[in-house]
């Protein structure tokens, strides 16, 4: 019998992590006992592959249409930018924020991207383009994803594999509005330390309230 300190519980097997958690059990298994798993049914709704289709469709009928008034009305300005960038994000909500099975950081991380990128395109290309989204969205956007991010890790009782994905996602968000600053591509410097800081505070703080799980984590991925 093995013991899972995280999910307290006692289950007959013979592998090394809890497949509740993916923690170290504890205790001695026996080789004579069967393992065997009752068939579960998937509570989720299997989403059909011509629902993809028609939203995907829409979409591109939404943005060609925008761009093709934009075009026909032409007088310098670019405001299609406006309403494509809302019908993109759009889209990037469903397909990958709704319909997608990745885990939640990802898809926070992925929106998160896509929201900076639109922003910026928008600011780039539509009026004065004074910088607004570089040195105010990207940052704080960033900032925004970091705090879900680890306010997830903080509540949620997740598979401890998944922590050093979120951490290597939290540090890498942190270090970009930094190096946007250093190589003159924004040009306010306290957005960019705010971010920094916040999340720098957030990974020790993480890492020293979950040691047990985040060893646990680094022994599996590189067989200490």
């Amino acid at each position: 019998m093995k013991h899972c300190d995280q999910c307290q519980i006692t289950i007959e097997t013979n592998h090394l992590y809890c497949p509740l958690c993916h923690q170290v059990l504890k205790g001695e298994g026996d080789p004579s006992v069967p393992e065997v798993y009752p068939e579960t049914i998937s509570m989720t709704r299997e989403v059909l592959p011509l629902t993809k289709k028609i939203i995907l469709f829409s979409t591109m009928v939404a943005i060609l249409t925008l761009a093709g008034i934009n075009w026909a009305t032409f007088d310098g300005n670019y405001w299609s930018l406006i309403p494509i960038g809302a019908t993109l994000y759009f889209w990037a909500i469903v397909r990958y924020g709704v319909l997608s099975r990745q885990n939640i950081a990802f898809k926070l991380a992925f929106l998160t991207t896509i929201l900076v990128i639109i922003l910026n395109l928008i600011d780039m290309n539509v009026g004065d383009h004074i910088g607004w989204a570089l040195d105010y969205v990207t940052p704080f956007a960033l900032l925004a994803c970091n705090l879900a991010i680890s306010m997830i890790m903080w509540i949620k009782r997740m598979n401890y594999r998944d922590y050093l994905f979120y951490l290597f996602t939290i540090l890498i968000f942190s270090l970009v509005p930094l190096f946007l600053y250093f190589f003159h591509v924004s040009s306010i410097l306290w957005p960019a330390l705010t971010a920094f800081a916040t999340a720098l505070f957030m990974i020790l703080f993480l890492v020293i309230f979950f040691p047990k799980p985040m060893r646990d984590e680094i022994k599996k991925r590189f067989h200490l």
